[in-house]
């Protein structure tokens, strides 16, 4: 178990859709070898899963995406972990932690967590803890479970590496950072190039050919339809997903290096730099593999616009002069200080930008190897498609996040608002992804499709897809939903001329046209005189998109009420014909 330096192996591995789970495992490898512990962490898909028999201890951090679903870069492992052909006996040796990042308001709560311990078990392995489940919904946030579980898992650990204990100060300062970042006199990357990196994935160039406001001027929220002419070499399938990385608006660039500059830093936005690898360990992103000028990193790489996480405020008390400003940032950093921290920084939304002009002692204390750790990679945004790609069209719904808190600036959602300024002409690049749903490929299967607001999108997809395929046998319902027919009905001459040829039989729910409220929900029993004999007896699917909050729920209710049972809408669930896409 331990190498040629007394030093005891711990492999840390973590499965990561929006960037979360990653950066969690990877607070913990730099605590861990703070403690005197050695090896890698890294996504369990890149690792060799036929060397996990000889592993002794490993920590898997992992987030649930979707309904249920295993992050993109742990699809792999987890599928190999699954064989029926493995021996039960496989992990005898391992003693394991596992750590969940999920979201309470799905039904499926932290279901990848859970099902990863489960299995790992099943396989003897050993836990040296019992399972966290962090939860985005707790009043104190995700940390509210991980703090806690983090000092537990060294309290294990100790048993294991006598030598555990955090070494000293000179030490350990070295494992405050993933890189060596210094200046330098090289070439910089180019501004295409960079733009592209972080999607790490096939992408495809796509160009905006409309952008248009489907809500009226007066409506309070600005929902957008975009259409893009795509590669012919780009596919997807009705339900799929479209990935984009925005970049940060040059008037939040701007304002970062003015306060550089505002402090004396001796960096600015043409500043170049070098990252190289301080432990093989860790190696360097692709992304910065090459020097790199500040402003491009700032652009295109650092999300100006994310909530700072506790780490941040370690960071920014490391060369803080002032006994205040730093007594105030350690404190943010300590369990203790949870709930102010969260008071600080996730209730009113505050940004990283904003946090540096509150702190200016810290601010002015700035070296670049703490930029780097102290900002976030900007990660790809997930949109369900809104066309049929036999329409040579990629078509995306996007509700425009703004909105008011005790903060004078309004709060703005980084990619909503970036794609809503979006000129026509402009190319961007995109990659696809599959969808949570699992659409039935016979088009004469019946759909119950219900879908309001931009939960629309997958289902014009799908009804785009089916119309242009018609054969006279569509028996599909679409229930949507919205405030106002005249306010914030998205696609409607779509859907009506879908309906006039046959395509789909709608049911409209709008909720403020009368002097009671009207949902979704309500246009299901309304209608069960329709689906009943479609559920029943041709075996309809029955799909649900939306906001995760209490939407779902309530269209639940609504179909046990119609079908009468429970126990037959759990049964549907089991058996894919009756699924959710929802979001929070």
């Amino acid at each position: 178990m331990k190498d040629s330096g007394n030093k005891c192996r711990l492999l840390i591995l973590y499965g990561s859709q929006t960037g979360t789970s990653q950066d969690l495992a990877e607070l913990i490898w730099r605590e861990s070898h703070k403690r005197n512990f050695t090896g890698p962490v890294m996504a369990m898909d890149d690792y060799d899963i036929g060397k996990l028999i000889e592993e002794k201890l490993v920590v898997f951090v992992c987030a649930t995406t979707g309904q249920g679903d295993e992050p993109d870069n742990m699809k792999k492992f987890w599928k190999f972990l699954l064989r029926k052909s493995l021996p039960r006996d496989s992990l005898t040796d391992m003693r394991f932690g596992v750590l969940g990042l999920g979201d309470s308001s799905y039904a499926k709560f932290n279901f990848v967590a859970k099902r990863l311990h489960k299995r790992l078990l099943q396989l003897s392995a050993r836990n040296l803890l019992p399972l966290g489940l962090c939860d985005d919904q707790h009043d104190l946030g995700p940390s509210a479970v991980y703090l806690n579980w983090i000092q537990d898992l060294w309290n294990e650990l100790s048993v294991f590496n006598p030598s555990s204990k955090i070494l000293s100060s000179s030490d350990s300062r070295m494992w405050q950072y993933r890189w060596r970042v210094e200046k330098t006199s090289g070439e910089s990357h180019g501004d295409a190039t960079v733009a592209d990196w972080p999607l790490n994935e096939r992408t495809f160039p796509i160009t905006l050919e409309k952008n248009i406001r489907t809500t009226t001027e007066d409506h309070f929220q600005d929902v957008r339809f975009l259409s893009f002419s795509i590669n012919s070499s780009a596919n997807w399938e009705p339900g799929d997903v479209v990935a984009v990385k925005p970049n940060n608006p040059d008037e939040k660039v701007k304002r970062l290096f003015e306060l550089f500059k505002e402090h004396n830093l001796d960096f600015d936005a043409n500043t170049v730099v070098s990252v190289n690898k301080i432990d093989n360990e860790m190696p360097v992103p692709i992304y910065f593999q090459k020097p790199i000028r500040l402003g491009l990193v700032a652009k295109y790489l650092w999300d100006l616009n994310a909530i700072p996480r506790q780490r941040a405020f370690e960071l920014l008390a490391l060369n803080c002069k002032d006994e205040l400003e730093q007594e105030k940032l350690i404190e943010f950093t300590t369990p203790e200080g949870l709930e102010d921290m969260y008071n600080y920084t996730s209730r009113p939304r505050r940004t990283i930008l904003e946090v540096l002009h509150d702190f200016p002692h810290a601010t002015s204390a700035l070296t670049i190897p703490v930029l780097f750790e102290l900002f976030s990679i900007i990660q790809p945004r997930l949109f369900s498609i809104a066309s049929s790609r036999k329409s040579n069209k990629l078509e995306i719904l996007v509700a425009v996040v703004e909105y008011k808190l005790k903060l004078s600036e309004p709060r703005r959602g980084l990619c909503s608002n970036w794609l809503k300024d979006l000129q026509v002409g402009t190319t961007i690049s995109a990659s696809f992804r599959k969808g949570t749903m699992k659409i039935p490929r016979q088009a004469n299967v019946p759909l119950i499709m219900v879908g309001p607001g931009t939960g629309l999108a997958p289902f014009r997809s799908i009804l785009m897809d089916r119309w242009m395929e018609n054969d006279g046998k569509d028996r599909n319902v679409l229930i949507f939903g919205c405030r106002s027919q005249f306010k914030d009905f998205h696609c409607k001459a779509d859907l009506q001329k879908m309906e006039d040829e046959g395509i789909v039989k709608c049911y409209y729910a709008f909720s403020r046209d009368q002097d009671h409220k009207v949902y979704v929900q309500h246009k299901i029993e309304e209608a069960e005189s329709e689906l009943k004999p479609l559920i029943f007896d041709e075996h309809a699917t029955i799909l649900v998109a939306g906001n995760s909050k209490d939407m779902p729920q309530s269209v639940k209710e609504a179909f046990t009420r119609v079908v009468g049972s429970a126990d037959y809408i759990e049964k549907m669930i089991k058996e894919g014909r009756y699924q959710e896409e929802t979001w929070s």
